[in-house]
Formats: structure tokens, C-alpha cells, sequence
């Protein structure tokens, strides 16, 4: 598969660069009005480097948002571990819809995380408890794979400001080297936690909620 032949060496090298896992910033309170549903990226732990700030902002943004790092293999391997992830993600949901009615949900994915949210298959009853989705460097933008909402409408550009019907907001710095066309730069792919898009996504979701 291009995609595993293209990501795998250049990621075993991000993993190397980041060190140890980012701390967990989960939190746990029953029922939130809103929770923060997010997937890692390649060798992540936890909620990871684009996880961990996003809890915090969007729990500054819209107080009270609880969060939830979502646990799968994020080995580099890019097909049997992603349908897991999102076979794991939807179980989640289910039940936490089922035992939390009322709440709703935030749906992020960090590069291979990315991956995992479009490979979801969501019932309509737990799509409208969707209240945004947000990617941040997607291989799936230079693949072309479909997102998991019917009918979405994406911001490819979110920074640049976003209309009232898009829910979902991808993030992709120039030259990424996983979802920009023709991209190089490994630095634009580990940028989103101090790049201002992490702001960009709180306040995204703050303004649908």
C-alpha cells in the first residue's frame, strides 16, 4: 500500500524526535454536557502532543468539557490497527452515549489518528451527538478517502476563518509532509500543539456548542 511504504520510515523518526509520550490530561466527571473524543498519532500514548493541549483548551473554551484519549495500537502499521482504532472508538461512543444521553461529543484524530476517524462507521443516532470533528495533519487528504458524516462540510482552511455550517475543521500546515501535496517538512507535521491551530480548534468548537 503506497500510504504504509510513503509513512512508515518518516514516522519511526517522529517518535524519535518526540520522546517520552506527552502527559495524560484525561478527565473522567460524569456526564459533561460535552466531551473530547481523541485519537493518537504514530507511537502515541494517551492524549499526545496534539491531544494534550486540545483537552486544555477546549476546556478553557467551553468549561465543564470533559475528555477521553481513546486506547488502540498506534504501532506504524496502517490498515488492520486503524479499522481497530475505529471499531475501539465506536464501541466508545455507544456506550458513553448510552450512559450519558444528553452529552455530546467532540471527535479528534492527530495524523494516524486521523486515519482512524475516517475509517468510523457511526449510527445516525450517535452521528447528531457529533457536535464537531477535528483532524489535524490527515494523510487522508492526499488519499482522498471519505469522511465517516454524511454530507459533511469540512474546512480544509479553519485559520482562515470558518462558515457557521462546516463541522468539521482539518488542519494542515504548508509543506506537512502527511497530508500536504507534494509536503517535506517533517517540523510543519509536529506543529499544531504550538502553531495557534489548537486555539483555532477550541474556539471551532466553542462556536457549535
Amino acid at each position: 500500500m503506497f500510504y504504509m511504504q510513503y509513512i512508515l520510515a518518516p514516522l519511526m523518526f517522529v517518535s524519535a524526535v518526540l520522546g517520552a509520550p506527552a502527559a495524560e490530561l484525561e478527565t473522567r466527571q460524569s456526564c459533561s454536557s460535552l466531551q473530547l473524543v481523541h485519537i493518537a498519532g504514530t507511537t502515541e500514548i494517551g492524549l499526545g502532543i496534539v491531544g494534550t493541549p486540545l483537552a486544555v483548551a477546549l476546556a478553557s473554551a467551553v468549561p465543564g468539557t470533559t475528555t477521553k484519549s481513546i486506547t488502540y495500537d498506534t504501532i506504524a502499521e496502517y490498515v488492520v490497527t486503524v479499522a481497530a482504532g475505529a471499531a475501539i472508538t465506536t464501541t466508545y461512543l455507544s456506550a458513553q452515549a448510552a450512559r450519558c444521553p444528553n452529552q455530546r461529543f467532540v471527535l479528534s484524530g492527530y495524523s494516524k489518528g486521523a486515519l482512524v476517524v475516517h475509517s468510523m462507521t457511526l449510527s445516525s443516532s450517535l452521528k447528531s451527538k457529533i457536535a464537531a470533528i477535528l483532524v489535524f495533519g490527515d494523510p487522508a487528504r492526499n488519499i482522498n478517502q471519505p469522511w465517516p458524516i454524511n454530507n459533511p462540510s469540512v474546512d480544509l482552511s479553519p485559520k482562515d476563518g470558518s462558515s457557521s455550517s462546516q463541522n468539521i475543521a482539518s488542519f494542515c500546515n504548508f509543506s506537512d509532509l502527511f497530508c500536504y501535496p507534494l509536503g517535506v517538512s517533517l517540523p510543519a507535521h509536529l506543529a499544531y500543539p504550538t502553531d495557534g491551530s489548537i486555539r483555532v480548534a477550541a474556539n471551532f468548537v466553542k462556536d457549535r456548542v
